[in-house]
């Protein structure tokens, strides 16, 4: 993290970062990253989470415009593919949850939301030896993702939903272990341009 550093004093192009960020586009955060002497693996942590609050102000607004239909498996409002699913009440009903902007969405059950497929042959079910029976991890043995399911009374508020999944890292650590990962960037590429009218921020200011 020390190498970000070097970014306070820089020209960099705040809007470009932001963009990538935005768009889950690795790949142009690892050329900004080289350009200034950064450490890629670091900036990629940090440009990960500049795009949630714009991303979380956007589904308060969309939110309530999600079709009920939706089960794609990745997020309506901004793309990505969900942090975990939740399944709730007694009736059961099952949503994924995205940790970038707290969406929330209907998920099929049975079904692998990277992949598609709905063979039960190709579908597993890791149950933790030890802890809470009601979170487990549900992997597919087709395309190797995995997703973390919780099953609970109540949905998590959006703004909870990355810090439910890194509550639940241990999943991810179990699911790595036996060969399964989420996939990279995001399930639908965005195409966006942003613009700020011409006025000069910086982002990386936190000795000013």
């Amino acid at each position: 993290m020390k190498t970000l550093e070097a970014l306070q004093d820089s020209s960099l192009d705040v809007l470009s970062l932001f963009t990538a960020s935005l768009c889950q586009d690795a790949g142009r955060i690892v050329e900004i990253a080289d350009h200034y002497g950064a450490d890629p693996e670091a900036l990629q942590a940090v440009a990960g989470l500049i795009a949630v609050p714009f991303l979380q102000s956007c589904n308060r607004q969309w939110a309530a415009a999600i079709r009920q239909d939706w089960v794609e498996g990745y997020c309506p409002v901004c793309g990505s593919w969900p942090a975990f699913a939740e399944v709730l009440g007694i009736e059961r009903a099952r949503h994924f949850r995205c940790g970038r902007c707290g969406g929330r969405w209907h998920a099929q059950a049975l079904s692998c939301p990277y992949c598609a497929t709905n063979d039960h042959d190709e579908l597993v079910t890791m149950v933790p030896e030890k802890g809470d029976a009601h979170s487990v991890v549900e992997a597919c043995k087709r395309c190797h993702g995995f997703v973390k399911t919780f099953t609970r009374l109540q949905g998590c508020e959006p703004e909870a939903v990355i810090v439910e999944d890194l509550a639940h890292a241990a999943l991810d650590v179990a699911a790595f272990a036996e060969g399964f990962a989420r996939p990279p960037g995001a399930g639908y590429s965005l195409n966006v341009n942003v613009s700020d009218g011409g006025a000069a921020r910086r982002f990386f200011a936190w000795n000013a």
